[in-house]
């Protein structure tokens, strides 16, 4: 570890004993163990920072970290945004496994049912910090599962001779940075520009501002291994440094490309420690890692038990499990826009099936578009002026993408429909399904129609997986020969089946005749779960029965008993045709001008997503509608105040309207 040593690396001065200790937990445990640090960055592509390969990073101690220890080139994220993927770190667990956590901006319920990542760790002998941010989509209590869980937590604290295991989490390079205005360090006219983008200067200062965030990142890495070295713990210590997800430039975060997927993970073993790393260190590892493998392997550090409810595999520590041939990814809802991917990555290829083709890759997000490079696309767009690879983000997607990272690392080229690549197609077809099914991805349970969760999506007869793997192959297929078949399923005593036999009616609208029209009506009539009512009314409002869905998505979309419903209301409106009425403007402003206090976090989050969506479709109606215009979401105070604001709190891990949460 030279180079680092010469930076910031103390004499070795041993922190930990080989006495017996008691934890809080009244275990007893050999103290002779590794301290373990996280440092924890949002929003980082793997490629920005030094080591991975940009020429314009500034990052010397990252890239000195790299040097001694270990830089994984291959490591993806559950997901391409925070709140899901930190599901998965505390979890180990895949937020697609336990509903909703695969949503950005829900609360799954595994408090009593799951013991947490430090609680397994406090067994182990551990004291456990968190610094500060959480953000774990989840009812998990910080305060009751670290030992100190504050902006001052800090492994100086833990009792003498105690091993500890801390967390330290940067908003340093995370997305809401790109908003800011000031000159950035970095020359823009030096950046390299994706091809996938136009070439614009709000995109270039994106850009150059985002390799700003990696640099500052840099210096804040530094000083916690001063602080290590101050305290003679370098080489008592195993660091690990990576990012809860990928980039935040356009078509990155909360995308299922390597831009949104794909972290740096950099490991630092020190000498009496290195035989746990399994791997040389100074040398770059190609092995395919999720970052959902975390947990595990910081357990397996530990000398702990694994518990069989993680998915992930242990990749360093006393006992590893067998390498990946492939790791899988997906998307859900991301704030007010409901939309369903799902990703398997191997060593070379990336595939991915988009369950909503019907919906542009580029649905409004109210905060996305905080960002100039956003508004910058949108407007180009608008004006006409972007090639055909760069007006494919504005269009519907294809049911499936194929993509050779080694020849195409841009991901611009779909081989998809290529004659060569479907013995590729057809093996990473049957690994997505395979997955799916092996951790029971709750990927088909919309929100509002019930059955969210581990063990309840798990009941016998609650969600039929692979009947409903089998319905949505043929709803993105959008192949007119299933319309009998989506007719039938939409009586279905499944309310998911329904939801999706509807949704496949909905990709096929454009084809529709009038008896399959009047058929969509009769399930309207009688459909009970507003969820699914939301699919059959975008379908009336494309043709000549829109005065039948009008009245009940204005109710819908105005009533605050049902925000869930509320939203797929307010989503219909948004994309649906004849949405212009009197009736739909007033219920848009209803939503932006009423006082109704939330009861619960979860009324809080969609009262969110339902202002978001009310927003941009208020500014649509009025046609006044521009990119550049992007008005943040106001709730009333009272719905922010007293314990609800509180458990709010908790969930997100910061402030309530922090532009960096």
């Amino acid at each position: 570890m030279k180079s680092i040593r010469r930076r910031h690396v103390l004499a070795a001065a041993s922190g930990a004993g080989t006495a017996l200790l008691t934890t809080k937990k009244g275990y007893a445990t050999p103290a002779r163990k590794p301290n373990i640090i996280w440092i924890v960055c949002h929003d980082i592509h793997a490629p920005l920072i030094g080591c991975y390969g940009n020429p314009l990073a500034r990052t010397p101690t990252i890239d000195a970290l790299a040097h001694d220890g270990i830089r994984f080139d291959n490591v993806h994220a559950t997901t391409p945004v925070c709140a899901p993927s930190r599901f998965s770190l505390i979890t180990g667990i895949h937020p697609q496994s336990w509903g909703p956590a695969e949503n950005m901006r829900a609360v799954a319920k595994v408090a009593g049912h799951i013991q947490s990542l430090p609680e397994h760790m406090q067994q182990a002998g551990y004291y456990c910090t968190n610094n500060v941010f959480t953000d774990y989509n989840c009812d998990l209590d910080p305060q009751a599962i670290w030992d100190d869980c504050s902006i001052t937590a800090h492994w100086r604290n833990r009792p003498k001779g105690r091993p500890f295991f801390s967390v330290y989490n940067y908003l340093i390079t995370h997305e809401s940075h790109l908003f800011e205005t000031t000159p950035t360090i970095t020359d823009p006219h030096s950046v390299t520009v994706p091809p996938y983008l136009p070439d614009t200067p709000d995109v270039r200062d994106a850009i150059a501002r985002n390799i700003d965030m990696v640099n500052r990142q840099d210096k804040a890495v530094a000083h916690i291994l001063d602080e290590l070295r101050q305290d003679g713990l370098t080489e008592d210590t195993v660091i690990f440094f990576l990012a809860d997800h990928g980039g935040v430039l356009p078509r990155t975060k909360r995308y299922c490309y390597d831009g949104g997927l794909h972290v740096p993970f950099i490991a630092y073993f020190p000498r009496k420690y290195r035989h746990l790393a399994h791997r040389p260190a100074g040398r770059p590892c190609a092995d395919l890692i999720s970052l959902l493998d975390l947990a595990p392997s910081t357990l397996s550090l530990a000398g702990a038990p694994v518990p069989p409810v993680m998915q992930g595999r242990a990749f360093v520590g006393h006992k590893i499990a067998p390498a990946r041939q492939y790791v899988f990814s997906g998307r859900n809802r991301m704030d007010e826009r409901q939309d369903l991917m799902r990703s398997i990555r191997t060593s070379q290829y990336r595939y991915i099936r988009n369950y909503m083709p019907h919906r542009i890759y580029g649905q409004h997000n109210n905060y996305e578009w905080g960002g100039r490079g956003y508004q910058s696309w949108e407007e180009e767009w608008r004006a006409g002026r972007l090639n055909t690879l760069q007006a494919a983000f504005w269009r519907e997607k294809p049911a499936e993408e194929l993509y050779d990272i080694r020849a195409d690392p841009h991901q611009i080229h779909n081989l998809a429909a290529h004659r060569d690549q479907q013995a590729v197609l057809v093996t990473l077809r049957g690994l997505l399904d395979q997955e799916m099914i092996a951790l029971n991805d709750n990927a088909f349970l919309i929100e509002g129609l019930g059955m969210e969760g581990y063990a309840q999506s798990r009941a016998v007869g609650a969600y039929p997986l692979s009947d409903l793997l089998e319905l949505s192959a043929r709803v993105i297929a959008r192949d007119p020969a299933s319309v009998p078949l989506f007719v039938k399923r939409m009586q279905d005593s499944n309310p998911v089946i329904r939801y999706w036999a509807a949704t496949g009616l909905l990709v096929l609208s454009p084809q529709l005749d009038a008896a399959t029209v009047a058929e969509v009506e009769a399930a309207f009539r009688t459909e009970p779960l507003p969820v699914i009512k939301a699919v059959h009314a975008e379908i009336l409002l494309d043709g000549k029965r829109s005065a039948y869905a009008t009245p009940w998505l204005a109710r819908s979309i105005a009533s605050p008993d049902d925000p869930v419903a509320g939203l797929a209301a307010l989503t219909t409106a948004t994309y649906g045709r004849q949405t212009g009425s009197a009736s739909l403007r007033a219920a848009v402003r209803t939503v932006l001008t009423e006082k109704h206090v939330p009861h619960s976090v979860d009324e809080v989050l969609n009262l969110f997503a339902a202002h978001a969506a009310a927003t941009y479709l208020a500014s649509v109606q009025a046609g006044t509608y521009d990119p550049r215009r992007t008005e943040p979401v106001n709730l009333s105070p009272a719905a922010l105040k007293g314990p609800v604001g509180q458990l709010l709190l908790k969930a997100m891990g910061g402030r309530i309207g922090d532009p960096q949460i």
